[in-house]
Formats: C-alpha cells, sequence, structure tokens
C-alpha cells in the first residue's frame, strides 16, 4: 500500500474522480476517444438517415466511412479538407453538405470535464471559423460550426440543444 496520491497510470497528477474521468494523458488516446467516437458515430447514424444513405438499423453498430454520399447529401467523417489557404483546423470529426439546401455543418464533438465545457464550445466554435469560411467560398455553400460539449459527468452547456436542433437528423 502506498501513500502517494498519483493516480497509478500516469503519475502526474493526483488520483481524482475528475482526473481519471477526463484528463489522464495515459487513458486519454483510448477510453475518451472511444467515449467521443460513440458519441460522434451516433450523430453520424442519424444524420444518414435523415438523408436517406444507407446504413445500419442499429445506431451502435454503425461504423462511418470517411466519405458516404448520395444525391442528397455528402457525410465526412474525421476527413481533412484540403484548402487552397494553409489552416490550422482541417480536420472535424463531421461535415454535412446539403446538395439541395446548398448548406454545410462543421460539427464538432468534444467531452471536457464538467467545469470546462463552455470554454470548449467556445474553442471550438473560434477554432473552425476559418475552415468554415474556406468550405463557403470553396463549395458554394453557406456553412455553420456546430459544437456538441457533453461534459464527461454529464454536463451540458446552455446552448446544447439548439446545437443538436441544427443537425439534420432525430438528436
Amino acid at each position: 500500500m502506498t501513500n502517494d496520491p498519483k493516480f497509478r497510470m500516469c503519475k502526474e497528477k493526483d488520483e481524482t474522480v475528475a482526473h481519471i474521468v477526463s484528463a489522464c494523458s495515459k487513458i486519454a488516446g483510448s477510453l475518451y476517444k472511444k467515449r467521443h467516437n460513440n458519441v460522434a458515430a451516433a450523430i453520424h447514424h442519424s444524420i444518414c438517415q435523415h438523408y436517406e444513405i444507407k446504413t445500419t438499423d442499429n445506431i451502435w453498430l454503425h461504423k462511418p466511412n470517411a466519405v458516404t454520399e448520395n444525391n442528397k447529401a455528402k457525410v465526412l467523417w474525421v476527413f481533412e479538407i484540403k484548402t487552397d489557404r494553409q489552416k490550422q483546423a482541417r480536420r472535424p470529426d463531421l461535415v454535412v453538405i446539403d446538395k439541395q439546401t446548398k448548406e454545410g455543418l462543421i460539427i464538432y464533438v468534444a467531452i471536457p470535464n464538467d467545469t470546462h465545457i463552455v470554454d470548449k464550445e467556445r474553442e471550438k466554435i473560434e477554432k473552425y471559423q476559418d475552415l468554415r469560411s474556406e468550405i463557403q467560398r470553396m463549395w458554394n455553400v453557406k456553412a455553420r460550426v456546430i459544437p456538441i460539449v457533453i461534459g464527461a459527468f454529464g454536463a451540458m452547456s446552455n446552448n446544447l440543444d439548439k446545437h443538436l436542433q441544427e443537425i439534420p437528423g432525430k438528436n
């Protein structure tokens, strides 16, 4: 038995619930990423069903392809957007191009510690503004950035419902 307060996996920070659930660098590449990808995949599934893009009926078995498309929409999954101008943020979780309305959605999912949800939401909106402008220019669509930020313990920003309503499908 040890009295060391550091979390035994990373030995960097004290072993707190918040550190284990949402801040440990040793867990970030596996458990956090899986939680993030499950949320993003559920959104992808809902969007595909909305646009009548063939997918599995079971949302939990849904495995997004990098590019999914039909005559109504194109849905990109963790796809690096090549731009004429060098941009830092070019790989959002989802990009949806509605071919009929000429609208583009840049969707980013984040699941930070509950105390960081408002800051993370603002950060994602700001981070993707240059990409939004480039997508509008290159693809001749009106684009928006939609951050989906849910705290690791379940806290939500006041804007989450509004953001979810902006995404096509049953969210």
